[in-house]
């Protein structure tokens, strides 16, 4: 090793150096990336078929009551049907506002079944002004904690048709 560093130049010396340290870093990032897309589809591999296994309970249960399915995915079966509400910016910012209040209350299966998507449901098809009390008082409920059965409960007046909306549907 001494007689080559001899024979050598110190440019020629720095040279060798470089490429030698420039091929370590250049293969460890091969290596990198090369892990980063096994851990990516990996990942990917696992969401699709959690995705495929909920798919398959939803129309499970759906059988059992006997809903029929069809060809249906989870997307197009958990999505709105076309025309049932506004389209607007501010409608859908709404709508996904209390969407997301709506799904972090924590209510037992028998009141979650009927109690919680019906009150969703009413709340999604309210005026925009009416949305945003819902929000604004299941805001100040979550902030002081309370039980979630009791902000389900003082929501659901706020989401009833008001007697206008029933003379409409009569």
């Amino acid at each position: 090793m001494e007689l080559l560093l001899e024979r050598l130049s110190p440019g020629q010396i720095v040279a060798v150096i470089s490429i030698v340290c420039g091929s370590v870093v250049a293969l460890t990032m091969v290596v990198a990336i090369a892990k980063y897309q096994l851990q990516w589809l990996s990942d990917d591999t696992a969401l699709r078929k959690e995705k495929q296994q909920a798919e398959l309970a939803l129309k499970e249960k759906l059988l059992e009551r006997g809903v029929p399915v069809g060809g249906a995915s989870l997307d197009s079966l958990l999505a709105p049907e076309a025309g049932m509400f506004e389209a607007d910016d501010e409608t859908v910012r709404l709508n996904a506002e209390l969407a997301k209040r709506f799904g972090s209350l924590d209510i037992e299966d028998d009141a979650r079944g009927s109690g919680l998507e019906e009150a969703l449901t009413r709340a999604l098809a309210a005026d925009n002004a009416r949305k945003a009390s819902i929000i604004k008082v299941m805001d100040e409920l979550l902030g002081i904690e309370a039980p979630h059965n009791s902000i389900l409960a003082a929501v659901r007046p706020l989401c009833e048709r008001s007697k206008k909306d029933h003379a409409a549907c009569a």
